[in-house]
């Protein structure tokens, strides 16, 4: 099985929010590089954990122990440990995968931090999706079954089958030289995780299919929406649908409100801190991020009967801003 590491950008919504770009002369106030002390000893320093990854909420980190051997194979084959941050003693080992590396190259908890998905690159052109459920504090398994499936060999087979992908991409059917599993989101509710399967030959048109896991149910899910979003040609953000009702109108505006104003301080940051002439490429990186979200709000909601309309733009809207606020300030420059 083989699969490409790559980040799609899905682009979303918004409508009259209040956010607003910085008028283009601004002048970005000189970052701090103050000097780092020297690392300790060598034999220290091999034998000290990388984290790999810190979950949003904070309440764990993934680590990776390198195991002894030659430098180029200790990194691949060394341990990963997921590590409470409250307690660092409270370390689960995750499951070892096969391939080219034993861990993922990237994470994503979700909002619960009870599942974790993570993108592994595999041969060029190629990556694998990989989902991990943490039953308690000191077990977690692969998901979605015990079988001898990954989350990857069955996520491809479900879409050709819902005719949402014309072949398995993953597995090179169709004289594929792309197939890429990627994230997209999860539902604030932590029921649903959004994922991308993009595949064909880079020679052609590639095919796109949305497509979610159903952390309740523990299966593949395509919905009026997904089938809709499938189907688009424009491109536009997109978010999880919550398994949970919604929140109130009230709450829902409070929320999107409180990350507005986050995701204003946030543009206002990376500028501060961007090299001069990457200035305006991260402003329109911005704009571009605006427009595809507000047609990503328009097709989510057109779905929706007109009641919930009003519940449903607020909750995207607050999702797609939150993922922008998650997203670090080296990679604003690169649109999500």
């Amino acid at each position: 099985m083989r699969p490409f590491f790559a980040f799609v950008a899905i682009v979303a919504c918004t409508i009259r929010c209040g956010f607003s770009l910085l008028a283009a002369d601004e002048e970005p106030r000189a970052s701090e590089s103050p000097s780092q002390a020297s690392p300790p000893a060598t034999a220290q320093a091999e034998q000290k954990a990388e984290v790999l990854y810190t979950s949003p909420s904070g309440a764990f980190r993934i680590e990776l122990s390198p195991a002894k051997g030659p430098a180029t194979e200790e990194r691949a084959s060394g341990n990963v440990w997921l590590v409470s941050t409250k307690d660092p003693g409270v370390r689960v080992k995750m499951p070892a995968l096969e391939g080219i590396s034993s861990f993922d190259d990237e994470f994503h908890a979700s909002p619960n931090d009870e599942w974790i998905f993570g993108i592994r690159k595999m041969a060029h052109g190629f990556s694998n999706g990989d989902l991990f459920h943490r039953i308690d504090r000191e077990h977690m398994e692969i998901a979605p079954t015990k079988e001898d499936q990954s989350f990857n060999d069955r996520v491809w087979p479900f879409c050709v089958k819902q005719g949402a992908l014309k072949a398995n991409y993953s597995a090179e059917e169709g004289d594929a030289d792309i197939g890429q599993t990627s994230f997209t989101a999860w539902s604030f509710d932590s029921g649903r995780l959004l994922v991308q399967l993009s595949g064909g030959n880079r020679h052609r048109a590639l095919q796109i299919c949305y497509v979610y896991f159903n952390t309740r149910t523990k299966a593949f899910e395509l919905t009026d929406y997904l089938r809709k979003l499938n189907k688009t040609k424009a491109k536009v953000l997109a978010c999880a649908e919550p398994v949970d009702p919604l929140p109130s109108e009230a709450e829902l505006k409070t929320r999107f409100d409180t990350l507005d104003r986050q995701l204003n301080e946030k543009y206002t940051e990376v500028l501060a801190h961007a090299e001069k002439d990457r200035i305006p490429v991260v402003r329109e990186t911005q704009r571009d991020w605006i427009k595809h979200r507000d047609e990503g709000e328009k097709l989510y909601i057109s779905i929706f009967p007109a009641a919930q309309k009003e519940q449903r733009r607020l909750q995207f809207l607050a999702d797609v801003t939150s993922a922008r606020v998650d997203t670090s300030a080296e990679e604003w420059e690169v649109e999500r």
